[in-house]
C-alpha cells in the first residue's frame, strides 16, 4: 500500500506541481540515480548531502548543455523565460573544459568551483519546492526543513526509487521532454529525437576505452573469449537502458555479434563473476588508465549498480544472457558473487 501511495504521490508532482524549468524534473532524476548507488532495498531512510544531489545534476545537464545540432547549433532552453542558471553554468565549464565531464572533475578546483554553485541553486530553487503541489506540502520523499546542507529519504523512500526505478525514469523524462519540446519549437521541428539527445549516450566517446580495455582483456572478447580483430564493440556491461551513466569499470570489449546478441540483457552469472573478478585485479590500472585519459570512473558506483540490477532481475525472474540466443533464470546463490569479491 505505501508503494502505491509512493506511486501516486510522485505522479501528483508531475502533473500538479508547477514547473518554470526543468529543475524539478533532474531532482527526481537525481534522487532515483543516487537511491541505486547508496541505497538498499532495506526500507531505512538515506540521508544525501545536498552536494551530491548537485553532482548528479551535473551530470544529467552536461550533455544537455551541449549545443543541439540543428541549422544554427544552440543550447535548448530549460526554463519559462531565460536560460536556466544551472544549464548556463554548466555550458560555461564545457567551453572552458572542451566538453569532457571527466576532464573538468579531474580540476579538483574547478569541479568545486561549479558544484559550488549548482548546488546554491539547488538550496534556492527546487529543493525546498519539488514537492509543493498548489498550496499543499506533500513531504513524502524527506522532511521539507527549507534549509541545510542535507535531505533525509524518509523510510521506504530509497526502496521505492529502487524497485520502480524504469517506471520512474520512464515518467520523469517523458515530462522532461515535453517541456523541452514546448520551449524549443523553432529550434526542433517536429520529426527530430529529442529523446536520444537529452538521454542518450555520446557514443562517439566510446572509443577512448578501447585500448585500455584492450590490454587488460589481453586482445580477448570479454564473453566468448575469442579474439578481438575487426568490429569491436564497447558494451555496457550493465546496459545503458538499465542504468543511463558512463562509467569506466562499468565497459568491456566484445565482438559485434555478442555484444548485439547480449543487447539489453544482464549477463549471466560466469560473465558477472569474471567482470567483478577483472575490476577487483585490475584496480589500480584501470583507475590510473581511466584518470590519466579523464574518463569518468567510479568502481564502487559500478559494483553497486550492478547489484541493484541484479537483484531487480532476480526479484522479477528475468532472463540472463548466456551466449548467442541463449538466455537462462539467475540462480538462488547470484549474490554471493559479489560478496565474495
Amino acid at each position: 500500500m505505501e508503494q502505491v501511495r509512493f506511486l501516486q504521490q510522485l505522479q501528483r508532482i508531475l502533473s500538479d506541481g508547477g514547473f518554470v524549468a526543468t529543475y524539478k524534473f533532474a531532482l527526481l532524476h537525481a534522487l532515483a540515480d543516487l537511491a541505486v548507488v547508496r541505497g538498499n532495498d532495506t526500507g531505512d531512510e538515506l540521508p544525501l548531502k545536498t552536494w551530491e544531489i548537485s553532482e548528479q545534476l551535473i551530470e544529467l545537464y552536461w550533455r544537455q548543455a551541449a549545443p543541439f545540432p540543428a541549422a544554427t547549433p544552440a543550447v535548448l532552453n530549460q526554463n519559462a523565460g531565460r536560460q536556466a542558471a544551472i544549464v548556463t553554468r554548466i555550458t560555461a565549464a564545457r567551453d572552458r573544459h572542451g566538453g569532457t565531464l571527466g576532464q573538468v572533475k579531474q580540476n579538483r578546483e574547478a569541479w568545486e568551483k561549479l558544484v559550488r554553485r549548482v548546488d546554491r541553486t539547488l538550496c534556492e530553487m527546487p529543493l525546498w519546492k519539488l514537492q509543493t503541489v498548489g498550496r499543499e506540502k506533500l513531504d513524502f520523499l524527506y522532511e521539507n526543513v527549507g534549509t541545510g546542507d542535507q535531505i533525509i529519504l524518509q523510510p521506504g523512500v530509497a526502496y521505492c526509487f529502487r524497485v520502480f526505478y524504469d517506471l520512474i525514469l520512464d515518467l520523469v523524462r517523458g515530462a522532461w521532454l515535453r517541456f523541452v519540446r514546448s520551449r524549443n519549437l523553432g529550434v526542433l521541428g517536429s520529426t527530430v529525437d529529442l529523446s536520444a539527445f537529452l538521454f542518450g549516450t555520446e557514443r562517439s566517446s566510446l572509443a577512448v576505452y578501447q585500448p585500455i580495455l584492450m590490454e587488460v582483456q589481453r586482445g580477448e572478447c570479454f564473453y566468448c573469449g575469442g579474439r578481438l580483430q575487426a568490429g569491436v564493440a564497447v558494451d555496457h556491461f550493465v546496459p545503458w537502458s538499465r542504468y543511463p551513466i558512463d562509467l569506466g569499470h562499468n565497459f568491456v570489449l566484445a565482438h559485434g555479434s555478442c555484444n548485439s546478441s547480449k543487447a539489453d540483457h544482464l549477463a549471466a552469472e560466469h560473465h558477472l563473476e569474471r567482470w567483478l573478478s577483472r575490476n577487483r585485479t585490475f584496480e589500480t590500472e584501470l583507475h590510473t588508465a581511466f584518470s590519466a585519459a579523464g574518463i569518468l570512473h567510479d568502481a564502487h558506483a559500478s559494483r553497486a549498480v550492478a547489484h541493484w540490477a541484479y537483484g531487480t532481475a532476480a526479484r522479477l525472474g528475468s532472463l540472463v544472457w548466456l551466449n548467442r540466443s541463449s538466455l537462462e533464470k539467475l540462480s538462488p546463490h547470484w549474490h554471493q558473487l559479489f560478496a565474495a569479491s
